[in-house]
């Protein structure tokens, strides 16, 4: 493995003092969207987020995203669908630290126990901000079809 320079080391370290922060806000974050779309019970999203899928699905597709709004949105997608994963193959969140990889230095979600390729990993911000810049029309089922399929055959 190569050396990291000194700017991918202060961006790890910060990426690294980040980590817990950005778990520990994942729960009371997707509770309170999920809740503000009209879901039942919205503290289970983290055990149970398969159940929530049709909602979100259903209120993204047709919203316009303004630019104001896409970090906001894009963050409660990116824990949905990371959460989701965790959930459906057994996975965790990490901080990628895989030198010249895909997704080095960014918050992943991957170890997967319920798939064959245990290296398997996605970035979820990424993907929801790129789902969230979609035009109307845009499908999360779908995205989480995608992703699924990258992870199992990777």
């Amino acid at each position: 493995m190569r050396e990291l320079t000194e700017e991918e080391k202060a961006t790890r370290d910060l990426r690294r003092e980040g980590f817990d922060q950005v778990y520990e806000e994942m729960m009371p974050v997707l509770a309170d969207f999920v809740e503000r779309l009209g879901a039942s019970e919205p503290a289970l999203v983290i055990m149970h987020p398969e159940r929530y899928l049709k909602l979100i699905d259903d209120f993204m597709r047709d919203q316009v995203v303004s630019p104001e709004n896409r970090f906001w949105i894009g963050i409660r997608i990116g824990y949905y669908i990371g959460e989701l994963f965790v959930q459906r193959f057994g996975g965790c969140w990490s901080l990628n630290e895989i030198p010249d990889s895909r997704y080095f230095l960014r918050y992943v979600v991957g170890s997967f126990s319920r798939i064959k390729n245990h290296n398997a990993m996605f970035d979820p911000f990424y993907s929801a901000d790129l789902f969230v810049t979609e035009p109307p029309g845009r499908s999360l089922t779908r995205l989480v079809e995608e992703i699924a399929e990258e992870l199992e055959s990777a």
